[in-house]
């Protein structure tokens, strides 16, 4: 009776062992961008210019006029000088050491700790709010960069509480973020496979 060898599945190969230099050497920090339109005078326009082009658009179809073409002649221009002002800010998380070191430099005051336990809150604040967030953020700040402390304290009086808020927002959630991957892309793999490619 004829027997057939069959080969024994393909191993994959062993991953090297990582040194802890080699882990160190993986480390990135997580990034995170904030575009900002700073002119919000004509952000807040664009809205309302949009609303009055189809207004105009529908009296110009109704009438024969053709008032929407200043209206769009207004609107581009608005468009060009919000996005003239936008300005992208690189922040990218700093180490939990600097971070811990960064919030006892900025601990709450009396005033904060006492209006906590006036609200009825058993923990007191972590930080001095007002202190530690322009602080938390220009420690982060990687682009474009203050040339001096001075500047950044300048620039952080400027913002609105909206704008504060937005990079303040990110800049205490970039610090938290984690590196967890989902699963691989799926969507990715069926492009790779219909043109003959193989997909880890």
């Amino acid at each position: 009776m004829a027997t057939t060898s069959r080969k024994p599945p393909a191993r994959r190969a062993a991953k090297p062992t990582l040194t802890f230099a080699d882990i160190r050497a993986k480390i990135q920090r997580p990034r995170h961008i904030v575009d900002m339109v700073l002119d919000a005078e004509s952000a807040a326009e664009l809205d309302a210019l949009e609303q009055l082009l189809e207004r105009a658009q529908r009296h110009d179809d109704a009438n024969g006029t053709e008032t929407a073409r200043d209206v769009a002649k207004q609107l581009q221009e608005r468009e060009s000088q919000a996005e003239e002002s936008r300005v992208r800010f690189v922040l990218e998380a700093i180490t939990h050491r600097a971070y811990q070191q960064l919030r006892a430099d900025h601990p709450p005051t009396k005033e904060q700790i006492e209006a906590a336990a006036a609200r009825g809150g058993n923990d007191e604040p972590a930080f001095d709010a007002d202190a530690f967030a322009p602080a938390l953020v220009e420690a982060q700040l990687i682009e474009p960069k203050p040339a001096t402390a001075e500047e950044f304290a300048g620039f952080w009086d400027d913002l609105s509480d909206g704008q504060l808020s937005q990079l303040w927002g990110a800049a205490i959630a970039i610090q938290f973020q984690t590196g967890e991957l989902g699963p691989p892309s799926q969507a990715a793999a069926d492009i790779l496979r219909s043109f003959g490619m193989a997909t880890d």
